[in-house]
């Protein structure tokens, strides 16, 4: 079997939902069945083979050709399988997604692994504001699974998060860590203004010192050599990521707060 092919026709003038197209969804239908899946775009909506050409028939690798930043919604709370994309996708990529693997060939746009709770996604670009956030009104960020960004990601990365794993190959920008509560952001770059801006819980890991140091909310507890931090680095040996190949530390410089709320997240930096 090949895998499920959706190559995009044209660049759509509207926005397109994207969430019935997931393995999940997918499963045990004919071609025929897949290709009159209505899909909303703008104020209606238009059937998957009007704006797809569908080839392959393995719903459980499922792959994306020819995309756009007007995808939004792909991997939509799915559960299972693979979503490959070869270009740029819009908005809520994996949101709510409870397990599987997507990847991206390309940058995807705000609220990428918005409130996910498990499974992977890699983004082979850059990624825009809220990665592993919550939606607006909301307080539950990303709750589990592992995201890996090569690039840069923008504002407010892990907002609100409360579980799981964001890695940044690139920089982060302002906020990163803003209002998060638990889990572990991990920057091999530079981070933005603000870091971890109101953090109650949680892990922020820094390969370097920011250059626009860290806020006087941030108490300096000095520097420590921490013994599970071999231990982080050891199970990023095996993720397809530059972090698999960073040189293991222990001894970093430990900052604890946002002591303007509770006080118990850390800024650790590499000494």
């Amino acid at each position: 079997m090949s895998a499920l092919t959706f190559t995009l026709k044209t660049t759509p003038a509207q926005r397109i939902d994207c969430s019935p197209l997931t393995p999940d969804r997918l499963t045990n239908m004919s071609l025929a069945d897949i290709a009159a899946v209505a899909l909303v775009t703008g104020n209606h909506t238009e059937r998957v083979d009007s704006l797809f050409d569908i080839s392959g028939d393995n719903s459980s690798d499922i792959a994306i050709v020819n995309s756009c930043d007007k995808l939004d919604f792909i991997g939509h709370n799915m559960t299972t399988g693979r979503i490959s994309v070869t270009g740029n996708v819009g908005a809520y990529l994996g949101q709510f997604m409870e397990g599987g693997q997507i990847e991206v060939n390309g940058n995807s746009d705000i609220y990428t692994a918005c409130e996910m709770k498990a499974g992977q996604i890699k983004i082979n670009g850059n990624a825009g504001d809220f990665v592993g956030g919550a939606r607006p009104g909301y307080k539950n960020g990303m709750t589990g699974g592992t995201v890996i960004v090569t690039g840069n990601t923008g504002a407010r990365t892990g907002d609100h998060m409360r579980r799981g794993m964001i890695l940044i190959e690139g920089d982060a920008g302002d906020y990163c860590g803003a209002r998060m509560v638990s889990g572990t952001v991990a920057v091999l770059g530079q981070v933005g203004a603000h870091l971890g801006y109101g953090m109650k819980r949680g892990t922020l890991l820094l390969t370097q010192a920011p250059a626009q140091g860290i806020s006087a909310n941030f108490n300096d507890c000095g520097s420590h050599t921490l013994a599970f931090l071999p231990l982080l680095f050891a199970s990023f040996s095996k993720l397809d990521s530059k972090f698999a190949s960073v040189e293991s530390f222990s001894r970093v410089q430990r900052y604890a707060g946002d002591i303007g709320g509770i006080g118990m997240g850390e800024i650790l930096v590499k000494l």
